[in-house]
């Protein structure tokens, strides 16, 4: 009887490591890729900004892609398409590489397109934060005071990951703060709605149809997502922020010794421009 015992028990303990180890109870214990696939589209937040602190909050966003890891690290780091497929972003160039950093040139329209904003900045190789896999931009140069962008990547399991992306931008023309941290959470969202939806177009069908359901992004969630991407440039200010920033070179720079330098002058110039 105690020998029966004892292997009831056993039974039963290895029962329920198996249940734990199981891809469906590790999705179910994910409340953050659960959260994210009962709202099927892109999550915006804010965070306080600092390393140094500045008035303006980082805009943030964070969104389910159904695609492994490898398959959105892979289009995140593929920056010199960005012009391609994300919205924000007409115009996108790797300038040079080493040692993993890529130095990238990039370009935003702003004021529906009368004039732009454009950094050239440093991204990371990715690097290992707890479970997460992060990806830093810094800014080197350009028409802005300050550029920083951070990519974040988490694998759910083998056909689910997380991807943020937070956005700070400091203009050297005294914009509102409230103004330009609304501007960057919809440039976070736009941006990982475009990544999930290059992701997930990669993806054979059929790929992780197995996965439980608990993470699979709603029905109606591809076309939100779609609507969101195609929304379009952001609406202009108003008041004192119908002022525009250095605009960006008109011809695509080869190198960062081509790239203007973001003067006085050229800002007053700008402002001239978009007053006509």
């Amino acid at each position: 009887m105690k020998k029966l015992w004892s292997l009831s028990l056993i039974a039963f303990s290895l029962a329920v490591l198996a249940l734990s180890l199981s891809p469906r109870a590790a999705r179910a214990a994910d409340a953050e890729s659960e959260k994210l696939a009962s709202l099927g589209k892109a999550l915006r937040y804010t965070l306080k900004t600092t390393g140094p602190v500045a008035a303006i909050d980082t805009g943030g966003a964070a969104i389910l892609v159904k695609a492994p890891l490898p398959t959105v690290r892979k289009i995140v780091t593929s920056y010199g398409n960005y012009k391609t497929f994300i919205g924000p972003f007409d115009q996108s160039r790797v300038l040079t590489k080493r040692k993993g950093t890529s130095e990238v040139y990039l370009q935003v329209p702003i004021l529906n397109g009368a004039a732009h904003i454009w950094t050239v900045a440093d991204m990371s190789p990715p690097t290992k934060d707890g479970a997460d896999e992060v990806i830093s931009g810094r800014h080197k140069r350009g028409n802005v005071a300050d550029f920083r962008a951070r990519w974040r990547l988490r694998a759910v399991d083998e056909h689910h990951t997380i991807l943020k992306l937070e956005l700070f931008v400091a203009p050297k023309l005294p914009f509102p703060p409230s103004v330009v941290t609304t501007q960057l959470v919809k440039a976070a969202d736009k941006a990982v709605t475009a990544v999930r939806n290059r992701a997930q177009s990669e993806v054979p069908p059929g790929a992780g149809a197995t996965t439980a359901a608990a993470t699979d992004v709603p029905p109606g969630a591809a076309a939100s997502a779609s609507a969101a991407a195609s929304a379009g440039a952001a609406p202009a200010a108003r008041g004192d922020e119908q002022r525009s920033v250095t605009a960006a070179p008109a011809v695509l720079p080869a190198s960062v010794a081509d790239l203007p330098p973001a003067d006085d002058t050229s800002v007053r110039r700008d402002k001239d421009v978009a007053r006509r």
